[in-house]
């Protein structure tokens, strides 16, 4: 019994450290940046490291070159509302009544119809009535502000700069993170080297984080899975 009690406890303890831990925020794997193309190299014996972003003389520090870093200052503010209704109605009556058909009788010599007692009547009443209505308003609104160092990953034919950047961070034990990623005009570039992020085209932010306020905001997983699958 004391052994069976000291794993449930040995258990919960290794349950609740996993749960407070600390998310940890994935490492910039730097070997996949691109080397910067079109350097010139160095003369031998030369003290001169070759033309960079960094020592030329007639040009300003924005970037311009693959490795080169940008600031992109994300402010972004969307709104949608979407709105319906629909209203239908159908109503009709029939009442078809035979008085005469070709001098016959009107229950045709059938005074015992289906063995009711009763004489065939070729009278026919019917009504119908339908009625519909319905309506629906949706609404959405998102707003997003941060500022984002990216690195220009690649060069495009027009001149066109690739960028793509990734930051993390971690406020009590809450992992957030924001990823961006687009194309930029080398002319949108100012003179503190910031693009804003209405200016990137193709452009990709996702904001989103990992921790106990995260895990609270989303339903478990058996709720989830019996959402997908329910058919009521």
């Amino acid at each position: 019994m004391k052994k069976m009690l000291l794993t449930a406890v040995t258990a919960a303890f290794i349950l609740s450290a996993a749960g407070c831990a600390t998310p940890k925020p994935q490492k910039l794997d730097l070997s996949s940046i691109p080397v910067q193309s079109g350097t010139v190299p160095a003369s031998p014996g030369s003290i001169w490291p070759g033309e960079t972003s960094r020592n030329t003389l007639f040009q300003d520090l924005r970037a311009r070159n693959i490795g080169d870093i940008v600031t992109i200052e994300v402010s972004e503010k969307t709104s949608a509302i979407n709105g319906g209704t629909t209203s239908t109605a159908r109503k009709s009556a029939d009442d078809i009544a035979i008085q005469k058909f070709l001098g016959l009788p009107l229950d045709f010599g059938m005074r015992n119809f289906l063995g009711q007692g009763v004489p065939f009547s070729p009278g026919i009443k019917s009504g119908y009535d339908s009625k519909f209505d319905g309506s629906g308003t949706t609404k959405r609104s998102g707003e997003l502000n941060a500022v984002i160092a990216t690195r220009v990953t690649n060069i495009l034919a027009n001149g066109n700069l690739v960028i793509e950047g990734k930051k993390d961070t971690v406020v009590n034990n809450e992992l957030q993170y924001i990823v961006l990623s687009g194309i930029i005009r080398p002319e949108d570039i100012n003179e503190q080297n910031t693009v804003s992020s209405t200016l990137i085209s193709d452009a990709r932010i996702e904001y989103s984080g990992k921790g106990v306020v995260a895990d609270e905001q989303s339903p478990g997983w058996l709720r989830r899975i019996l959402d997908n699958v329910w058919p009521f």
